[in-house]
């Protein structure tokens, strides 16, 4: 498995948008309230469950360096 894809299973777990309240207590216990509101987040949530899920299921690029004419 390569590394992008853990990070990628990383942002899935992290970013799920049942995670918001819990992400939300967390910063706010921390002393750094989100200045986002509750809109917001969960687009920002869904934003980074889908990047996450492209970093997994993507193939991986190769550049062909000798098809370069």
């Amino acid at each position: 498995m390569m590394l992008r894809q853990r990070f990628g299973i990383f942002l899935i777990l992290f970013f799920l948008p049942i995670n918001g309240p819990l992400l939300r207590m967390l910063m706010e216990s921390r002393g750094m309230p989100l200045p986002l509101g509750e809109l917001q987040f969960l687009g920002v949530s869904i934003v980074m469950f889908i990047v996450g899920l492209l970093m997994i299921f993507t193939p991986r690029l190769r550049l062909h360096s000798d098809s370069i004419e």
